[in-house]
């Protein structure tokens, strides 16, 4: 019981601080790259408002996860993993990554249609098309055990 509880404190944390570190991306970071790409292509000019619209979407949705994960976390907490909630918040999650991977397919096939993001950047949207795939698929075998055992604590707890 205490490492679980030790466990989940220090996930917090890192959480906190990995939203903390999306947050400066977004508000400082972003922009600021913008900025720079239209002075390296200035042919890109028109495109860096609605390229960083989707990409602060994106990362608008990453918080929202962040925080779906925090309420998991927090429902874990309290001895409430074999529930409902705890289940139609890994849905949500899926949901969310299902979400992610499109906004990032399409911004790879917008930014196409304006002479591509380049080769490097084209592999690393693809990588994380695929990383988000993963993880979903890894929160879906979550859900997966858990309703599974939610199952059989229900006989357990009938037979006893």
């Amino acid at each position: 019981m205490v490492k679980t509880d030790i466990a989940s404190n220090i996930l917090k944390i890192l959480l906190i601080l990995f939203a903390l570190g999306a947050i400066f991306l977004g508000i400082y970071v972003l922009p600021v790259m913008a900025e720079e790409m239209v002075v390296i292509y200035p042919e890109l000019r028109y495109t860096k408002l609605p390229i960083l619209i989707i990409c602060e979407l994106l990362l608008g949705l990453l918080l929202i996860g962040i925080g779906i994960v925090m309420y998991l976390l927090k429902t874990f907490d309290r001895g409430k993993t074999f529930s409902l909630t705890f289940t139609r918040g890994l849905e949500v999650l899926i949901g969310m990554c299902i979400i992610a991977s499109m906004g990032i397919l399409f911004l790879l096939k917008y930014m196409n249609t304006f002479g591509g993001p380049g080769p490097l950047l084209s592999l690393i949207m693809i990588g994380v098309i695929f990383l988000v795939w993963i993880i979903a698929a890894v929160i879906m075998l979550i859900r997966s055990i858990v309703k599974k055992a939610m199952i059989y604590k229900d006989d357990y707890d009938l037979t006893v």
